[in-house]
């Protein structure tokens, strides 16, 4: 009896704890873009007409200015641009 009273707790624990981590992963995520949001920027591609063809996001990563974006971003690109700060939400 006192197995069936122990696993029964323990199936309850793993419920609450897996009905937990979802918020607790979200509330990860929002204070990790809380502390970053700064280094995220917008990539605009374009072509040799000056036509943009793509866009995506991007990230600072050093204190030199350099960021990391997708490669399907930019691989057609004859220019990029860059714009950082104030990027309004998608």
């Amino acid at each position: 009896m006192n197995t069936i009273k122990q696993k029964i707790f323990f199936i309850t624990l793993l419920l609450i704890a897996g009905m937990l981590l979802p918020a607790i992963s979200f509330a990860d995520a929002d204070k990790i873009f809380k502390e970053n949001n700064k280094a995220v920027v917008v990539v605009v591609a374009y072509n040799q007409k000056g036509e943009p063809i793509s866009q995506g996001s991007g990230f600072i990563v050093r204190q030199d200015g350099a960021v990391v974006t997708n490669y399907h971003v930019i691989s057609k690109a004859s220019n990029i641009a860059v714009k950082a700060g104030d990027i309004p939400p998608i």
